[in-house]
């Protein structure tokens, strides 16, 4: 059975998500919370911005392997590169935040403008955060995507060991490094078995 993390219906149209920590002041001009059809979503639209936001959700990894959720690219960053730090800008990234007793560690689901879907990396600007690409370049215009991913099957591959405990789930739309703009949008973030 699915237990819901987030679905962004309890917040004001526009306002920021306020269960979500934001890294810095920049993160609430950046996200904020959209409505198509009378259901709610976040909106990410950053314009020469890259700042994560996370939800704290504690658990234990034995109650639950796999996230889903929902997510849509409008905008992807202009001459962007996920693999160069130079160029690491993305529309759409999920993170799974693990801790760990040696290091935090987290594993980032992107939907890449150009990379192949099943592409792995090591993200350029953090050397403990695999990468792995689920979807590539445009779909149809106003088109959410689903997701479903076992996070706790790819930490074992990724990181030859088991995880402690899950801390929570980030988003990052970013477009700093390419000075340009990315719009994205995610919704209904729930946990399953």
């Amino acid at each position: 059975m699915a237990t819901i993390v987030e679905d962004f219906e309890h917040y004001g149209r526009g306002a920021f998500p306020a269960r979500w920590r934001a890294r810095s002041d920049d993160a609430r001009k950046i996200y904020r919370v959209g409505s198509e059809l009378g259901h709610c979503f976040l909106r990410a639209h950053a314009h020469n911005q890259g700042v994560e936001i996370g939800l704290d959700y504690v658990f234990d990894p034995a109650m639950y392997a796999r996230l889903s959720w929902r997510w849509r690219v409008l905008t992807f960053p202009s001459d962007s590169d996920e693999c160069l730090g130079k160029k690491h800008d993305a529309a759409a990234q999920v993170y799974v935040e693990f801790d760990d007793p040696t290091m935090p560690r987290a594993i980032n689901y992107m939907w890449s403008a150009r990379l192949s879907v099943g592409t792995r990396f090591t993200n350029p600007l953090d050397p403990f955060g695999p990468v792995i690409v689920l979807r590539s370049g445009a779909t149809e215009p106003n088109r959410w995507s689903e997701e479903e991913v076992h996070f706790l099957d790819d930490y074992r591959k990724l990181f030859d060991a088991e995880p402690v405990r899950i801390l929570g789930i980030g988003i990052l739309t970013s477009s700093n490094a390419t000075q340009s703009v990315a719009t994205a949008d995610y919704d209904a973030f729930a946990l399953l078995p």
